[in-house]
């Protein structure tokens, strides 16, 4: 099956890497951004700077990020299932 055939009838999720971002807003709301294939080799110093540099950017979020709470890559594989 293809990939576009399981596109057509169910979610498909691409193996790969997510780079995960979480903030704390106004009244410590969690606030979460989630990119598509991200380097997984980022170093720390990358991704903090990264973070930062969304918090500097206030005025293109409707809710604004305060303050860095965490980051993770989020690696996703694809197993094929043999129906026959």
């Amino acid at each position: 099956m293809t990939a576009k055939k399981l596109i057509e009838s169910e979610v498909y999720i691409m193996p790969g890497t997510n780079l995960k971002l979480v903030f704390k807003g106004a009244s410590d709301k969690k606030l979460t951004f989630t990119y598509p294939d991200a380097n997984g080799a980022a170093t720390a110093t990358q991704v903090k700077t990264l973070m930062q540099n969304i918090i500097a950017n206030k005025e293109i979020f409707a809710e604004q990020p305060l303050v860095m709470d965490s980051a993770t890559f989020v690696t996703t594989t694809s197993v094929p299932v043999d129906l026959s």
